[in-house]
């Protein structure tokens, strides 16, 4: 497998981290994980915009080009020659700087940049079948709509649910869900799409952005407003949103079984014009 490491394609024994890069530090950096279908890369302009909002969120010189930046992503995937899977890059705002809270001035900044790629299919059992989730407070930071290196709670999260058998971890602020710990919730109620709205407590999910375009589509009425644990447990449906998983139904929240236990209709139909979006960008799901 090659490694992207400073802007070239290298083998992993070629990557050091520097002592000081900020990355290490104090987890300062930003990234993007992108799927690949049928050898190509699925939304990479939205995936590519989110990267530079986070990057201007948190003062970060990027250093390269929206163009050299998207050529990495496609010479990871095109080197290491993956069909399915995804591809991973993320920017730290640089090294050989002494350890210092203060960071470099925005001209000064000099970034280093880093990725690796991930061979899979789609996991349709889960996307089928449905997963379970648990409850878990949100106690992240008020940055979440940057996508930062920062998962330490997203971590603790992702274990307590694997604990107990669980795939998946619904995070909740003050009554409230916010997100999963890796993506977006939505639910469904007498036909109505309800979704956490984009902010500072939630990351801009790009399936989520996907997928309310698709409602609109459809003909699906939908909404972006908050909504209660209670809501969560009493509603038809529950879908969880990412990149990896696309859109899988929630089918059992703790001890609560969700709707009718099974993939309720709205979910199946939004998958189906998500894989048939897949094949319209990449050819075929693979």
């Amino acid at each position: 497998m090659k490694y992207l490491w400073k802007g070239k394609l290298v083998d992993k024994s070629d990557m050091t981290v520097d002592y000081n890069d900020r990355g290490y530090n104090f987890g300062d950096g930003i990234y993007e994980f992108v799927r690949v279908y049928n050898g190509k890369l699925f939304a990479l302009d939205e995936h590519l915009d989110r990267l530079e909002f986070s990057a201007k969120l948190l003062d970060m010189n990027l250093g390269y080009s929206r163009n050299e930046i998207r050529q990495f992503f496609w010479d990871l995937v095109e080197e290491n020659q993956v069909k399915g899977g995804h591809v991973y890059i993320q920017l730290t705002r640089g090294d050989g700087f002494p350890r210092n809270h203060n960071y470099p001035s925005f001209e000064k900044q000099k970034p280093v940049i880093s990725g690796n790629i991930s061979k899979y299919a789609r996991n349709t059992e889960k996307i089928e079948n449905g997963v379970k989730a648990i409850l878990y407070p949100d106690i992240r930071w008020n940055m979440c709509n940057a996508k930062s290196l920062n998962l330490l709670p997203n971590c603790l999260a992702s274990h307590a649910a694997r604990k107990i058998g669980a795939d998946k971890a619904i995070l909740y602020r003050n009554g409230f869900i916010t997100e999963e710990r890796a993506g977006n919730v939505l639910i469904v109620k007498n036909g109505e799409v309800f979704t956490t709205p984009d902010g500072p407590e939630i990351l801009q999910g790009i399936t989520k952005l996907i997928v309310l375009r698709l409602c609109k589509k459809l003909g699906i009425p939908y909404e972006e407003r908050s909504f209660t644990i209670n809501e969560l447990l009493e509603a038809d449906e529950v879908v969880v949103m990412d990149s990896k998983t696309e859109c899988a139904p929630v089918i059992q929240v703790e001890d609560r079984v969700i709707g009718s236990g099974k993939r309720g209709t709205i979910t199946a139909r939004i998958d189906q014009a998500y894989k048939e979006l897949i094949c319209e960008q990449c050819g075929k799901v693979m």
